[in-house]
C-alpha cells in the first residue's frame, strides 16, 4: 500500500501548503485527481461491502456514489449532479500487509499521543482534579505511554515516529491565528468566536500538522492514536468520580450523512477504502481488542449516539469518523481504554509513570503507562501474526 501511495505522490504532492497559513491549516489538501491511481484497484463487491459494513452502514451513501457494473460514479461537488468522477472497478482488492513472520521488525509505526497536555491541558478540556486531589491530564499520560512504547518497539526492530515528543503543539499556529476564520462563522458573538478559534487551534490545526509529519516521514504501516477515555461529570461545578469503567478500539468509518455531504470528507473516505486501510484496521483492531480485554478485564464501552457503529459481536471494536483516523494516511487504530475519572482509575492515573509496583485499592499495580504499553505490544504481535 505504501509503495503505491508514495509513487503517486511523486506526481501529485498531497500537501502543497504553508504550515503557518491558518486557512491551509483548516482545510484538506487532497485532490480528486489522486483517484486516477486507483482505477481497477478494487472490485464492485469489495467496494460495496466496505461502504455498507464499515464506512457508511447508517448513511445514504448511494446519493453520492452511483454503483454500476463496471465502476462507480462519484459526486465530487457540493451538490449531486454538479460534477463527478468515474472510477473503474477491477477484479480484486488492495494488497494489505501480510503477517510478518518476524514479529514487529521492520514495521513503520506512528505513535500519536492524544491531545497536548502540559500548560495546554485546561484549554483543550483534558485536565481535571477531584477536590484538592491531584490533576490528571490525558495529554501528559499519553505522552508517557508513547515514550515507553517507542522504546519497546525500537527494541523489537520497528521504526517509530512520535507525532509529538513534548507537551507542546505540533502546529506553529495558535488560537489568535484563527480569529478571522472563527468570526466569519459567529460574527460578533465574541464568546463563541473565542471558543471556536481555540478549537481550530488544538483540534483541527494540531491534527492536520501531525498528519503532515506522518506524510513527511514517508508513510507508515500503522498509526496508533493513544488515548484514555473519560465521561462527563454530572455536575461540572462539583466533579465526582463514578463507578463506570470500560474500553474500546476505533477504526475509521460510520460516516454520517452530513459528513458524506462534504466533498473533502468523501474524498478522504475513498482514499482510505481504495488502499484497503479498513481491512488492516479491522485485522489489527481485533487483535488489540483481545489483548486489552485479557489484560484489563474491562467491559466494552457503549455508544449512545449514532456517530459510531459496532464492528464485532461484543461491540468492543467500533468504526467512527474522527479527523485523525480519517486524514492520517495509513491504517489507524484509535485506543480508548479505561475511564480516567472512575473510582478505580483516578488515583492510579494521577500517579503517572513509575517503575515497579504501587498499591491502589488493595492491589499492587505497575504504572498505567506500563500496563498500556504491555497490552499494546501484545495486541500488535497478535494482530500482525494473523494472515489478512
Amino acid at each position: 500500500m505504501r509503495s503505491l501511495l508514495l509513487s503517486w505522490l511523486l506526481w501529485f504532492p498531497v500537501s502543497v501548503f504553508s504550515a503557518s497559513d491558518p486557512v491551509d491549516a483548516l482545510r484538506s489538501q487532497r485532490n480528486w485527481e489522486e483517484l486516477e491511481a486507483f482505477h481497477g484497484a478494487v472490485s464492485r463487491s469489495f467496494f460495496e461491502n466496505a461502504m455498507e459494513r464499515i464506512y457508511a452502514p447508517t448513511a445514504q451513501w448511494r446519493k453520492w456514489m452511483r454503483v454500476e457494473e463496471s465502476g462507480v460514479w462519484i459526486e465530487t461537488g457540493e451538490l449531486p449532479g454538479e460534477q463527478g468522477f468515474f472510477l473503474r472497478f477491477g477484479e480484486g482488492s488492495p494488497v494489505v500487509s501480510p503477517s510478518t513472520g518476524s514479529g514487529l521488525r521492520g514495521l513503520r509505526i506512528v505513535l500519536d499521543p492524544g491531545h497536548i497536555g502540559g500548560t495546554w491541558g485546561p484549554l483543550e478540556e483534558r485536565s481535571f482534579a477531584i477536590g484538592d486531589g491531584p490533576v490528571v491530564q490525558e495529554g501528559d499520560l499519553t505522552l508517557a505511554i508513547a515514550r515507553r512504547l517507542a522504546a519497546r518497539l525500537r527494541e523489537q526492530g520497528a521504526e517509530v515516529l512520535l507525532t509529538r515528543e513534548a507537551a507542546e503543539p505540533a502546529t506553529p499556529l495558535r488560537s489568535k491565528d484563527f480569529w478571522e476564520e472563527a468570526r466569519a462563522k459567529w460574527a460578533q458573538d465574541e464568546v463563541r468566536v473565542a471558543a471556536l478559534a481555540e478549537r481550530f487551534f488544538y483540534r483541527t490545526a494540531e491534527i492536520r500538522a501531525r498528519a503532515r509529519l506522518i506524510e513527511a516521514w514517508g508513510g507508515a504501516d500503522l498509526a496508533l492514536a493513544l488515548h484514555i477515555n473519560a465521561s462527563g461529570f454530572a455536575d461540572p461545578e462539583k466533579p465526582a468520580l463514578h463507578e463506570r469503567n470500560d474500553a474500546h478500539v476505533l477504526i475509521n468509518g460510520c460516516y454520517l450523512d452530513s459528513e458524506l455531504a462534504s466533498p473533502a470528507q468523501r474524498l478522504e473516505l475513498l482514499l482510505r477504502l481504495l488502499q484497503g486501510y479498513h481491512v488492516e484496521e479491522e485485522r489489527l483492531g481485533r487483535g488489540m481488542v483481545d489483548s486489552i480485554r485479557a489484560a484489563t478485564g474491562l467491559p466494552a464501552y457503549q455508544y449512545a449516539a449514532g456517530n459510531a457503529c459496532p464492528i464485532d459481536a461484543e461491540q468492543y471494536l467500533w468504526s467512527r469518523n474522527l479527523l485523525a483516523n480519517r486524514i492520517y494516511d495509513c491504517p489507524v487504530l484509535y485506543l480508548e481504554p479505561w475511564q480516567a475519572n472512575s473510582k478505580g482509575v483516578y488515583e492510579w492515573a494521577a500517579a503517572g509513570d513509575y517503575e515497579g509496583l504501587r498499591e491502589f485499592h488493595g492491589e499492587l499495580r505497575p504504572s498505567l503507562p506500563a500496563t498500556y504499553c504491555d497490552f499494546v505490544l501484545a495486541g500488535l504481535e497478535k494482530g500482525f501474526s494473523v494472515e489478512p
